[in-house]
């Protein structure tokens, strides 16, 4: 949850805000394993296993799926916290202090094809090599397609849930509409 150090509002917009961020990253974590889950199922089901090299490399797929998946949903996500912005029904933010969180807000393009594109090489450039790490480190060798659309599946879904947070912050984050209660 969002805390008080990070937004400047009062303690229940913090906390108004705070489970909005919550139900948004539950939903968009689950919805995202399930959908990717079943996409990866459904295009491998009855191949070979995948290695790390090859045409069945999971190693593309999981870069891919990084970069992709992020841009997707900020493209989503981005203008949906907005209109709800627009319609009172969220607050505007203002950052304050120099945490992780505000100073990466801060750096994105206004542009929201510029900042998908940014949430998009964020993705590949962290969550893909953490994937990778964690496949290597467990000795995955090669993986079958049912146990690897299990992983991406729930792998997609972590993704989604973390990168919904600062995609939010950045839609409400310096917004000109004056701040509402929730």
């Amino acid at each position: 949850m969002i805390s008080a150090t990070i937004l400047k509002k009062d303690a229940s917009m913090t906390s108004s805000i705070g489970h909005h961020l919550q139900r948004e990253a539950i939903t968009s974590g689950i919805t995202n394993a399930l959908i990717n889950g079943l996409i990866a199922w459904l295009l491998l089901r009855g191949g070979p296993a995948l290695g790390w090299s090859g045409r069945s490399s999971f190693v593309v797929d999981l870069f891919a799926t990084a970069f992709i998946l992020p841009f997707i949903v900020a493209l989503i996500v981005i203008p949906l916290q907005r209109a709800a912005q627009r319609k009172g029904k969220l607050p505007a933010l203002t950052l304050k202090g120099d945490s992780l969180l505000a100073a990466m807000v801060r750096r994105l393009p206004r542009s929201l094809a510029l900042c998908a594109l940014g949430f998009g090489l964020l993705g590949a450039l962290v969550f893909a090599p953490v994937a990778l790490v964690l496949l290597a480190s467990a000795g995955v060798t090669s993986i079958n397609p049912l146990p690897y659309a299990m992983f991406k599946g729930l792998w997609a879904g972590a993704v989604a849930a973390v990168l919904v947070i600062p995609m939010i912050i950045y839609a409400l984050e310096g917004a000109e509409r004056p701040t509402v209660k929730v």
